[in-house]
């Protein structure tokens, strides 16, 4: 004799069972996703820097940033933390204490001819030292104008760490570990400056670099000429790049991880529990 289940037992189990089975997707997607970001990595930690950015955020480095690719470097910058498979967790192991020394800066930018920006700009210094001979760079811009734009910046990330307890719904690992490196860079650059320090910082770091003649003083308006002079490299027949990406990188990391956490975690499971239904009527 056979025995069957209730119609409730029935859909209890359906509904159970779709549930795990996405949950299951979900993870099996991800866990490919990771893989494929990864490749193979080079084990190589040659440092081979031939330009070092010392500028300050918001003073054209992401323009600097594309311009030196046009002339054939492969260029560092913030943004490449996150999309360089376990380079965030690097920054983050080192930012939480679990490892002694400093950042492994060597590991971190072997391959790459440049860099620039935060929160490497701020270990110009020991960079200098690793590569003697790299062109060491500043970027400047108007006091006023870099206060505005920086004070814009640390805002946007203030809101985000302000409502944390609401995003931790959707918050993946990545969007979790840019805060954590946010807050370094904040907190070892800036603390808790007023506007007015921040000026006085912001100047302070331009005339240390200003008057040290190893040090190569750019303004974005300029262009190609003094960066292409000092790389002694030919002027590209493309317009220098004017471009603005710190601005909004915050808010496309956290509406990228706000979509793929909806999609992952109650889109999915929800498809499951509808198949569910589907089945059983």
């Amino acid at each position: 004799m056979s025995h069957s289940l209730p119609p409730t037992h029935t859909l209890a189990c359906l509904l159970y069972s779709h549930f795990l089975y996405s949950i299951f997707v979900v993870l099996l997607l991800e866990v490919i996703w990771n893989f494929w970001k990864m490749g193979i990595q080079s084990e190589n930690t040659k440092l081979t820097l031939k330009v070092i950015g010392a500028g300050y955020p918001r003073t054209g480095t992401y323009s600097l940033k594309n311009a030196l690719q046009i002339l054939g470097y492969k260029c560092y910058h913030f943004e490449d933390i996150f999309t360089t498979p376990g380079h965030a967790q690097i920054w983050c192991d080192y930012i939480e204490n679990k490892v002694e020394s400093g950042p492994p800066l060597s590991k971190l930018l072997a391959g790459y001819d440049a860099v620039v920006d935060f929160p490497h700009a701020l270990y110009y210094s020991e960079l200098r030292a690793l590569c003697p001979d790299a062109a060491v760079l500043l970027t400047k811009r108007d006091p006023e104008l870099w206060v505005n734009s920086m004070t814009h910046l640390l805002e946007t990330g203030n809101t985000v760490r302000r409502y944390k307890w609401i995003l931790k719904y959707f918050l993946t690992n990545q969007l979790g570990q840019y805060i954590v490196i946010g807050d370094f860079i904040h907190k070892k650059a800036f603390g808790e400056m007023s506007r007015k320090e921040l000026v006085e910082s912001y100047n302070s770091h331009n005339k240390l670099l200003e008057s040290d003649p190893g040090v190569t003083v750019m303004d974005p308006k300029e262009g190609w000429q003094k960066l292409c002079a000092v790389l002694k490299v030919d002027i590209p027949d493309t317009p220098y790049p004017h471009l603005n990406s710190k601005a909004g990188l915050l808010k496309m990391h956290l509406m990228k991880n706000i979509i793929k956490c909806t999609f992952f975690w109650y889109i999915l499971p929800l498809c499951g529990i509808i198949l569910a239904f589907y089945k059983l009527f």
